[in-house]
Parts: structure tokens; C-alpha cells; sequence
């Protein structure tokens, strides 16, 4: 049993054939320009005859003498060498002469039919057909497999909205894509849905190149629903972008577009909770003011309330009363008091007064009444004065 090789054995081999072939290190090729770009100095693209193609590279191109644009889709001659890269399992041509030859007659073909779909108003903005709000019925074109879908679903589902996804699975590259993409449009079309997105992931224009074909074409533009294309990125523009009712870059971008309604609305009712909250409080406010008014104009009014002012007139009243009463006694006893104080001092002076009285009979001073009897004349003499007297009961 032969020994099998190992993948090192395996590339090196085949570089080395590669390398030691004539055929190979003097490659003249012929073929349409596609899938241009230019990365850390390097200019990548690809050669192309219809479905078949080649990549091919040329090396710090700005320092090279190759004065030709590079435009897709025109047709030119390269000369170089075939590369095999090791970690890619890659072919690849390394340039060093490009020579100009004019554009492809496929490339051709295409503008032709741009020029044809352009003339009957496939593009004109005037028959593009309005993107309804709020959707609830969309319609899904795209690979069951493919990252679009997970993109698209992922972005549908980051918000709460009311969105039926009616998914049709296609082929979106590659032999009778085209067919399966004009057919779905077709099926989905007879659903009555509010609209229909068809969307893929960013490729190269011969990835893409099924979004230029007729069936899609003329299948998009005869829909009666709104249709949204979503195929590749801001690079890759393709003439169903031009044909659809809506361009958009992306699979999340689709999503997002259908679902920024929904975040709109929730906005706009959050606004209105806000405004008719604002509104209510308002009302309430004035309707307890209202009340507090009518309650006082009641309270005016109210036998209960006259009868509680006439009780708080009377306490009142009657704690003038209690109080002139007492200002009263305080005041009258203070008078008698003094009163009081004076009798006190009037008595004590006629006392001292008492003392000083004099009884003379016969000019001599009488101390007791047995040293007089009836009829006998006394003087009494007082501080103040003196009386004459008789003795009438003895």
C-alpha cells in the first residue's frame, strides 16, 4: 500500500511544479477585470469569462509602470507568473504587465441591459412603491444557511414589534440562483404580504452576479409588494438595488430599517402616556382646588359652622368675662387691702391718740369713776381740744 503524503509533502509538491514550469512562470492571459481592491500597497483582482475565473495580484503596484485604470468589467491582457500559497491552498497570477484592451462583451451585454431596464423606468423613483409603517407581514428571500438570516433575525428580535417573518430559501449564488430568487419573488408576492426583503451577505461582483440577471429583474419590478433589496454592503451595487422600492446595505440594516417604526412608535405612545399623565394631573390639580374652594364656600354657609362661630364667640366672651372678673376682684382687693392698711394705721393713731386724753374734776386729774358721782362737771381735753361735761348717771 502506497504511503500517503502529508499536506506539507502535499504543497510543496505542488509549488514545486509550479515553480519548475515553463508554461506556468510565463502566464498571457486575457479576461474581464473584476473584484478590485487595493490592500497595504498591493493591488488584488480577478480575471474572469463568464462563470469561470482566476485571482491575480500586482505587488506595490503604485511603483510598478502600468498606467491603465482599473474599472470592472473592462477586458485586458496580464502577464506574469502563477503562485501557490502555501497556507491558502491558493493559485494566484503575480503580475507585472497589464495591457488594455477595452471592456468585455459581457460586460457589454450588462450595460445594455442596464441601459434597456433604465429606458422602460425600472429605476425611475416614480414607480418605486411606498415602504408601509409598523409592518406585521414580511416576506424573507435569502440562503437558509447563510449569515443573512441570522443578521436579519437578530436585529428583528432586539426589539418587541409585531413582525411575521414568511421566509422563502434560495440559492443566492452560483447556477439557478437567479431562477430560485425570481421564483420566490413570485410565491411571496401571492401572500398578501406588507413587504419583501431580499438579502444576502457582502460577496464579490461574481458572487453578487445573480442580482443582475433578468428573471430577478423583471420579477422584482412586476411585484405588487413593496420590495426591499439588502445585497452586500456599500461597496457592491447591483441593478436590483436600482430596481427594488428600497436600497439598503446590509442584512441588519434591513432589519433595522423595519423595526425603527416600532421604536418610533413605542417613542410616540410613551410621549402620549407622558403628555395624557401631564394632562390628568393637571385636571386633578384644578379639581382639588375646586374642592377646597366649595368646601370653604360651604364651610361659610354651613349651620355648623355658624353655630361652631357662635360657641368660639361665646368661649371668647366668656373668657373676657372670667377675666374682667377677675381684674375686678384683683382689683378690689388690692383696695381692700389698702383699705385695711389704713384702718390699721387710723387705729394705731387713735390709740396713741386714746393715750393722750386728759379728765380734770376740780382741775385735778381723774383716774377712776369712783372718785366722781352725779351731776359732777368734768373738762376733758383731747390732743385736738377740749369738752366741758356732767356726770348724769353716777
Amino acid at each position: 500500500m502506497r504511503k500517503p503524503l502529508s499536506v506539507k509533502q502535499f504543497n510543496e509538491y505542488v509549488k514545486s511544479n509550479i515553480k519548475h514550469d515553463p508554461i506556468f512562470q510565463r502566464v498571457y492571459l486575457s479576461g474581464e477585470l473584476s473584484n478590485i481592491r487595493v490592500n497595504n500597497y498591493h493591488l488584488y483582482f480577478s480575471l474572469k469569462e463568464g462563470s469561470e475565473i482566476i485571482d491575480a495580484v500586482i505587488y506595490y503596484y503604485e511603483d510598478k509602470d502600468i498606467n491603465i485604470e482599473f474599472t470592472p468589467g473592462k477586458q485586458v491582457i496580464i502577464k506574469g507568473n502563477l503562485s501557490y500559497n502555501n497556507y491558502s491552498s491558493r493559485l494566484i497570477i503575480v503580475t507585472n504587465e497589464v495591457i488594455e484592451e477595452g471592456l468585455s462583451k459581457e460586460y457589454i451585454k450588462f450595460l445594455k441591459m442596464q441601459e434597456e431596464f433604465k429606458s422602460k423606468g425600472y429605476f425611475d423613483q416614480d414607480n418605486k412603491k411606498p415602504i408601509p409603517k409598523l409592518v406585521k407581514k414580511v416576506g424573507l428571500i435569502t440562503s437558509r444557511d447563510g449569515a443573512a438570516i441570522v443578521d436579519f433575525l437578530a436585529m428583528i428580535n432586539s426589539k418587541a414589534n409585531d413582525i411575521h417573518i414568511y421566509l422563502a430559501p434560495v440559492k443566492v449564488q452560483g447556477n439557478n440562483a437567479n431562477k430560485q430568487v425570481a421564483e420566490a419573488v413570485g410565491i411571496l408576492d401571492e401572500l398578501d404580504l406588507e413587504v419583501i426583503v431580499i438579502t444576502r451577505g457582502g460577496g464579490s461582483n461574481e458572487d453578487l452576479s445573480s442580482f443582475n440577471q433578468r428573471e430577478i429583474i423583471e420579477a422584482v419590478y412586476r411585484a405588487k409588494t413593496p420590495i426591499i433589496s439588502a445585497i452586500g454592503h456599500n461597496i457592491d451595487t447591483t441593478l436590483i438595488d436600482y430596481t427594488s422600492d428600497l436600497s439598503l446595505q446590509t442584512p441588519t440594516e434591513a432589519g433595522s430599517y423595519l423595526i425603527a417604526d416600532y421604536i418610533d412608535y413605542e417613542k410616540h405612545l410613551l410621549n402620549k402616556f407622558s403628555h395624557a399623565k401631564f394632562v390628568i394631573e393637571n385636571m386633578l390639580d384644578m379639581r382639588k382646588l375646586k374642592l377646597k374652594i366649595l368646601k370653604s364656600k360651604v364651610n361659610s354657609i354651613s349651620p355648623k359652622a355658624l353655630i361652631d362661630e357662635k360657641i368660639n364667640s361665646l368661649h371668647k366672651l366668656g373668657k373676657n368675662i372670667d377675666k374682667t372678673i377677675q381684674d375686678n376682684l384683683n382689683y378690689n382687693n388690692n383696695k381692700i387691702k389698702n383699705l385695711s392698711y389704713k384702718f390699721d394705721v387710723l387705729e394705731k393713731i387713735l390709740e396713741f391718740r386714746k393715750k393722750e386724753i386728759e379728765i380734770l374734776f376740780k382741775d385735778k386729774k381723774i383716774y377712776s369713776a369712783h372718785n366722781l358721782k352725779m351731776g359732777d362737771e368734768l373738762e376733758i381735753k383731747f390732743s385736738d381740744g377740749s369738752r366741758k361735761a356732767r356726770i348724769i348717771d353716777g
